[in-house]
């Protein structure tokens, strides 16, 4: 991509590529000195977001890799290909433990903040706790009509947040084995699901484009945000709690900002998206730094970002 097709506010820092094969996930490691990157290709990948190069290959899996999430102490990252959830020592980037269970893909991975304990979501339509000190499963959560194809955490531990092809976005409480909530609002499957670092928004977007915001912890609906013409696959909400990056098959990123009580496009970057339901982006866990994909999701963009640029918008 060429400097003078950038958005204001937008410097690209590294193009990062390995194979022809589309990217799924990504997660930052807590330092943000390295990123990971699932792929169809059936591994997962570590960079130095620093200079650009690539660390490590992890291999071994049997089919293509959906989603990767890293522990808060940097010390394991997680990942997910066909019915098992394989666990890596950071370390000694070595294959540590295998968490098998669900009976079928397991789409979506996250980690609580205190690093112990994985939540995963599947195709069998189940939501499932795992220990990441034995490995076992704790509970295994199920109401969703559909496919489990996004979970996120809050940022206060508690819940586990899941959204699934019934169209549904459910609040598991991981203390109490419960449900607490069902957001009904999407009409097709849901995507993504982002929780803001504060614990004060939930960002929800589906098949039909739409992107809601959800005030916490009252769960009620506060803005819809339209503009993407097609699925969105992806959000992520910048550290501040002020910005939300999104990614849509319409071959779009949207930068959201929350100014004057509500949300509005601020910066539309163009990323050619692949034909599959899970591709993603990712904010850095503590800069103005956005990862994203590209090139039918072939490669990874790392963007240095200026907040100010959209302050008197």
């Amino acid at each position: 991509m060429k400097a003078e097709n950038c958005p204001d506010g937008f410097r690209l820092r590294h193009i990062l590529k390995a194979s022809a094969r589309s990217i799924t996930r990504l997660a930052w490691s807590a330092n943000g000195r390295i990123l990971a990157s699932a792929s169809y290709d059936q591994t997962v990948r570590l960079w130095d977001t620093e200079t650009g190069e690539q660390i490590r290959e992890l291999y071994g899996y049997s089919g293509s890799v959906f989603t990767v999430a890293i522990t808060p102490d940097d010390r394991y990252l997680i990942s997910a290909s066909k019915s098992a959830v394989k666990v890596w020592d950071m370390a000694a980037q070595t294959h540590w433990r295998t968490l098998r269970g669900h009976d079928d893909y397991v789409y979506a991975v996250a980690v609580t903040p205190d690093g112990r304990f994985i939540v995963s979501g599947s195709y069998d339509q189940t939501v499932r706790l795992w220990s990441l000190e034995d490995g076992h499963c704790l509970q295994t959560f199920t109401g969703h009509k559909g496919r489990v194809a996004t979970v996120a955490v809050t940022p206060d531990g508690r819940y586990a947040v899941s959204g699934s092809a019934d169209g549904n976005v459910r609040f598991w409480n991981l203390q109490a084995d419960a449900e607490t909530a069902v957001l009904a609002h999407h009409k097709k499957e849901v995507l993504a699901v982002a929780v803001s670092p504060d614990g004060q928004w939930l960002a929800t977007a589906s098949q039909e484009g739409v992107i809601c915001l959800w005030q916490l912890p009252e769960k009620q609906l506060a803005q819809t945000l339209s503009g993407h013409r097609k699925s969105v696959t992806g959000l992520s909400f910048a550290k501040n709690g002020r910005f939300l990056a999104s990614k849509s098959a319409d071959n779009t990123v949207r930068l959201w900002a929350y100014q004057q009580n509500q949300w509005k496009t601020v910066a539309i970057l163009n990323e050619r998206h692949a034909a599959h339901a899970f591709s993603d982006l990712r904010f850095h866990p503590n800069a103005p730094c956005l990862a994203t994909l590209g090139d039918k999701d072939t490669v990874i963009r790392i963007w240095d970002l200026t907040f100010t640029t959209w302050n008197s918008l």
